[in-house]
């Protein structure tokens, strides 16, 4: 069997970590699908076992790395990590943007950065850069065939407003596979706050 890439030497992989307080997400974007307007025709919610912060995005590797990768992920070290969700956005701008995103409080942000810089660090060390420096998001809705406007009062209604916490404890190397339907992550290696 084949996997996605076409090439069996080959994973699409990133570091993540991910949202464990899931139904507090869903009934956020029904809140914003009723408020918005907005038709399964226009957007996609990101589905409740695929909420998760980004800290790099590897791109297609080599299996043979792997190894590399989780030695250097296993030598982080970090506490569980609170943070709050807060405000929306939307990128590459509330105006037309491609995907909608739900952010966190300052100190969770910071702590977030901190964690993210870690990784990045640790992975330098084997030869992975980040594409863009890592921004605390979670990306609630992905935008289909073009673009979507955010509107002025959705952004006033949902930009100061505080919705849940959760508990960051674990980062994840993620496996991704694009399928018609969606992409499906998969856990490869888990490193565990201490």
């Amino acid at each position: 069997m084949e996997d996605t890439l076409g090439n069996l030497n080959n994973m699409r992989a990133f570091i993540a970590v991910d949202v464990s307080n899931t139904l507090a997400i869903e009934k956020l974007q029904h809140e914003l699908v009723a408020d918005g307007g907005w038709t399964p025709g226009q957007i996609r919610p990101v589905k409740n076992q695929n909420l998760h912060f980004t800290l790099i995005f590897l791109g297609n590797i080599r299996l043979e790395i792997i190894e590399e990768i989780k030695i250097k992920i296993s030598e982080i070290q970090f506490e569980p990590i609170k943070i709050m969700f807060t405000g929306i956005g939307g990128f590459p701008h509330p105006n037309f943007a491609r995907v909608v995103w739900v952010g966190v409080d300052e100190n969770g942000n910071q702590r977030l950065v901190s964690l993210a810089e870690q990784v990045v660090i640790k992975l330098s060390e084997i030869g992975f850069t980040p594409d863009k420096p890592f921004t605390p998001h979670l990306t609630v809705f992905r935008v289909k065939g073009g673009s979507l406007k955010i509107r002025k009062e959705i952004l006033d209604k949902y930009g100061k407003k505080d919705y849940t916490s959760d508990i960051i404890d674990k980062v994840h190397l993620k496996r991704s596979d694009l399928t018609p339907s969606g992409p499906i992550y998969t856990n490869i290696f888990t490193v565990h706050a201490r």
